[in-house]
């Protein structure tokens, strides 16, 4: 089964690029095929505040959640990863998701991608790069009772090298 892919995959990417570029950082080289990077949001129906970065995401999952008005976001992460790869990402809480990188196609900028969140089965899609691919989850946080959505991107690390 093919997730549903949102209309707003390029407005995601350009109004979550600061996200992307703030969580690369300097760190080491780029060892990896891909450079991964997760983005925790949390949304709430007790709240009204919409973080700026994330309004294309809150215009996207009201429309199938209209009870979801306010969105925060959370932790960010981002890593380099070979194909066949797997990695832990934490996200809120105690709550962590695990990506593979299943395979790459360099000319074709598509990235196959197997990804376990909280309270979900795994699902695999594929995916272009430079663009946040959003996760609906049924995970609610401890205090807030918030729901956990999570978003990821994958770039390409030869272009990154350049």
């Amino acid at each position: 089964m093919r997730p549903h892919l949102p209309r707003t995959a390029l407005a995601l990417g350009l109004t979550l690029a600061a996200i992307a570029a703030a969580s690369a950082g300097g760190g080491p080289g780029h060892a990896g095929d891909v450079r991964v990077t997760i983005a925790a949001i949390t949304a709430s129906s007790q709240h009204q505040t919409v973080d700026p970065k994330l309004r294309e995401i809150a215009r996207e999952v009201q429309r199938r959640q209209s009870d979801l008005s306010g969105y925060k976001l959370g932790q960010t992460d981002s890593r380099a990863l070979n194909v066949g790869q797997k990695e832990s990402f934490w996200l809120v809480d105690d709550a962590k998701a695990d990506i593979t990188v299943l395979a790459k196609d360099e000319g074709g900028e598509r990235v196959r991608l197997a990804v376990k969140v909280p309270l979900m089965g795994e699902i695999s899609y594929q995916t272009c790069y430079d663009k946040f691919f959003p996760i609906v989850t049924r995970y609610l946080t401890k205090d807030d009772r918030e729901r956990l959505i999570v978003a990821i991107m994958v770039k390409s690390a030869a272009k990154e090298k350049k």
